[in-house]
């Protein structure tokens, strides 16, 4: 990748310049930990993977800036996720990091300490070191301020009980690497004799009543992280119980949606900030859940070490009570089992003051969220609020029981059987495909969990592990992809390992989309649905309405032409598009049919007669329902005169 630390830094520094300029200020560490995240998206990797281009730069550098400058619940998930990984860490690491800050510091003492050579005549620099070195011991053992003469008479006094100007002599003459050793250990028995004095009463000015402070603090540090504990629980079971059953499986894709409800007044981006907001409060509830447990262990840790300094002390009283003289190899064991009981006190109490420091931090920004009241309610409309104990142990029927069964890859959860290794859920627990779209609901563990590639997933319901067995890297790829593109989650699931092998893949899920359903139907429709009404202007006759339109226009009162133009060749021929005849029948509500006769005339004396006497003779055959039986037909008269009637009816046998 062509983005290097360097290019990140300056991008940092660059984002935290434009931040300022919109009066938001931010620190470019976190930047640089919001880049690195945003990095692992290919949206954004893509822009440095081979070279780096102003452009590509400048809208990479506007973009951050818009994401820090909107102040989203996603941006201070983030801040309190670097406000933790760079203060925080494991209890020894913290204590190792703080000896070495407290080394680093007093190195230049140290060697100008380790340097100096006076000559062996000069007692006045074998005093100047002497000081030196008394100062070193105060300011290392951490037992008062140096600077008040009272604490500095006190440090040279013990150091000048254990170490003369004659040692001194014999000090400056030894190698350096001696040097650095008796150094330390002198550091160690002239702090225990000073705590010794203490104890008896005979100095300990500066010295800090480190036993009672340490159970004092402990006990207000475990009953703040229980309150903060105790208010997050509410707001996180609250907003858990909002967005539960909001989300829905798609029985044809298999995809997961967001069910929002028809008849609340929300939309899908309602329900965006209410899953980022429960975001925000789950990571707060592992950080605060994470220092109650290191706490409890460090105040187990200081009773111990309280016990532990009261049974030294006795030992040290018993050894020199009613002594004038006491053999050196006896006693310096005891002031250095001494003092290094007290140093591990110290050690403890830096990390429970730590531990109050980041609180007051994070505190400081949770105070900012604000929780969206009018949405939650609504969306809590006919629930009850539960706990994650009650979420977490639901019951579950026979016949979910046996359908369990038959899933593949199904592993039952059995707390007293399961290892600890077993019960290690992939991505904290929650149901795995909730997540596909940021809902962070605790998997069920009576519904057991699907393993996969080594991994076990958990699930809220049945329905969500039979749908995740039957393609489970499809929803693991989903869970990345959604994590990729909401860097706040990744931190919070620990999963920066997986998405990390995934950042060079553009498309990682593909969305299935449901088929488009088709119907071939009939429909019968009534031939006059209103039969009180006759519309007496209808006509089924298209051309009849078109000359209807031309008299209404005014059209025909009107002369047109027709000109031949340059484009007129360009007209395409008319195109019609058939369907073919279907064997389908329709039924009508009335079948009636009308025959009609056509009329029939016969002109008579057209041919072969001479005169005016053609005439019109009619041979339209009457109706079935008006045909006659036979009756006399008179024969035409005219223009012939016949005497009589001819009577050309025959009788009747």
């Amino acid at each position: 990748m062509a983005c290097n630390e360097n290019v990140i830094k300056n991008m940092a520094n660059e984002i935290a310049r434009n931040c300022q300029t919109h009066s938001v200020t931010v620190e470019p560490d976190f930047v640089t930990y919001l880049i690195e995240l945003l990095l692992l998206n290919p949206k954004y990797g893509k822009l440095f993977s081979k070279t780096i281009s102003r452009n590509n730069l400048e809208y990479f550098v506007n973009e951050c800036v818009d994401m820090i400058i909107r102040g989203e619940t996603a941006i201070n998930t983030m801040k309190m996720q670097h406000v933790m990984h760079t203060n925080y860490d494991k209890l020894q690491n913290l204590i190792d990091k703080h000896l070495d800050s407290i080394e680093r510091c007093l190195r230049p003492l140290v060697n100008e300490i380790l340097d100096e050579d006076p000559e062996v005549a000069d007692e006045a620099e074998f005093k100047k070191l002497f000081r030196k070195i008394a100062i070193y011991i105060v300011l290392c053992s951490g037992l008062g301020n140096p600077g008040t003469i009272t604490t500095l008479k006190e440090g040279m006094g013990a150091l000048e009980s254990v170490f003369s100007l004659d040692d001194l002599r014999v000090f400056v003459a030894l190698p350096r690497t001696e040097k650095l050793s008796q150094l330390n250990e002198l550091m160690q028995i002239t702090s225990g004799v000073r705590l010794f004095n203490r104890d008896c009463k005979k100095g300990g000015e500066g010295i800090p009543d480190l036993p009672f402070n340490l159970v004092d603090a402990g006990k207000a540090c475990l009953a703040s992280l229980s309150n903060s504990l105790i208010s997050v629980m509410q707001r996180v079971n609250t907003l858990t119980t909002a967005v539960e059953d909001t989300i829905t499986i798609q029985d044809e894709t298999g995809n997961i949606a967001v069910n929002v409800k028809p008849d609340c007044d929300l939309d899908i981006d309602d329900y965006k900030k209410i899953f980022e907001l429960l975001a925000f409060n789950r990571q707060y509830e592992v950080y605060i859940r994470k220092l109650l447990t290191d706490v409890e262990a460090m105040v187990l840790n200081g009773t111990q070490c309280v016990e532990r300094v009261k049974f030294v002390l006795e030992e040290l009283h018993s050894a020199v009570k009613y002594k004038a003289a006491v053999p050196v190899v006896t006693v310096y064991p005891l002031f250095t089992n001494l003092w290094q009981v007290w140093r591990a006190m110290q050690n403890v109490m830096y990390l429970i003051s730590t531990v109050n420091r980041l609180m007051s931090i994070l505190n400081s920004i949770q105070e900012h969220m604000r929780i969206p009241y009018n949405t939650l309610d609504k969306m809590l409309q006919g629930k009850q609020v539960i706990s994650d104990q009650e979420r977490m142990s639901g019951k579950v029927s026979i016949e979910e029981r046996l359908s369990l069964g038959s899933l593949k890859n199904y592993v039952a959860y059995n707390d007293s059987t399961t290892t600890m290794r077993e019960k290690h859920v992939q991505f904290l627990g929650f149901c795995a495909l909730c997540l596909c779209v940021g809902a962070l609901v605790p998997s069920n563990l009576k519904v057991g969990l699907i393993k996969s590639k080594g991994s076990r997933y958990g699930f809220c319901s049945v329905k969500m592990a039979a749908r995740f067995s039957k393609d489970p890297q499809r929803y693991v790829h989903e869970v990345l992809d959604f994590s990729r593109n909401n860097p706040h989650v990744i931190n919070l699931l620990n999963i920066i390992e997986e998405v990390s092998k995934v950042k060079n893949i553009d498309c990682l899920v593909t969305k299935f989309l449901a088929k488009t359903k088709l119907q071939d139907k009939d429909i019968q429709t009534e031939t006059h649905p209103i039969d009180s009404y006759i519309e007496k202007n209808y006509s089924w006759d298209l051309w009849e309405w078109k000359r209807r339109a031309c008299q209404w226009a005014t059209i025909v009162n009107c002369r047109t032409h027709s000109t031949q133009t340059n484009l007129s060749h360009f007209k395409s021929e008319i195109q019609c598009q058939t369907v073919e005849p279907r064997n389908k029948c329709l039924q009508t509500n009335k079948d009636v049919g009308i025959n009609t006769i056509p009329r029939k005339v016969f002109i008579w004396g057209l041919r072969g007669q001479i005169g005016d006497g053609q005439h019109n003779m009619d041979l339209t055959e009457p109706h079935a329902a008006d045909k006659r039986k036979a009756h006399v037909i008179s024969v035409c008269q005219w223009p012939c005169v016949v005497p009589e009637e001819i009577n050309t009816s025959k009788e009747e046998p």
